[in-house]
């Protein structure tokens, strides 16, 4: 039985609806991080166009126009934001930390930096290790990594967000 593409566009569109603060600007915009300015333009115009809820005003599924509508303006905050430079060095610190989205209050008082989670030498060289496997893409080692820091601090919520994340979150 085949499956109407139409139908399975929309689904996609209220997943990705459901878990936008979990995507950084450069995943939502399907850019890399050294991304060129013409380059991040024309994605994020690529993006806007496909997205933008006018374009689909005929829709009458309200779930599918609010996502529709969510990642629009997720779509516009992230090219606001990677497309000048002083906010985009300000988000770049703000992601080491974990955090996806950015905040203006950053220009002022700086982003938040990465701390050093846990308390244990080895619950940190476990968790570090898990970030560097999951950075090459060895998303096994990296569950086993972070499984193992919890065994040493089963309560740091760095250890647990970063265990919640690798097993589909």
């Amino acid at each position: 039985m085949t499956e109407d593409p139409l139908q399975a566009w929309r689904e996609q569109v209220i997943a990705t609806a459901d878990r936008l603060d979990r995507i950084n600007y450069f995943q939502l915009l399907g850019v890399s991080k050294k991304v060129a300015p013409g380059a991040l333009r024309t994605a994020f115009r690529s993006l806007a166009t496909g997205y933008h809820p006018d374009r689909h005003s005929h829709a009458q599924n309200e779930e599918f126009t609010d996502a529709l509508a969510a990642i629009y303006r997720r779509i516009t905050e992230a090219y606001a934001v990677l497309r000048d430079p002083a906010s985009r060095r300000a988000y770049d610190t703000g992601l080491q930390a974990g955090v996806m989205r950015f905040n203006p209050v950053w220009l002022r008082q700086g982003a938040p930096r990465a701390s050093r989670p846990g308390s244990t030498d080895a619950g940190r060289r476990h968790f570090g290790a898990a970030r560097q496997a999951a950075a090459r893409g060895d998303l096994y080692s990296a569950r086993n990594e972070i499984r193992t820091a919890l065994l040493y601090e089963p309560d740091e919520a760095a250890f647990l967000a970063l265990a919640k994340k690798f097993d589909g979150g």
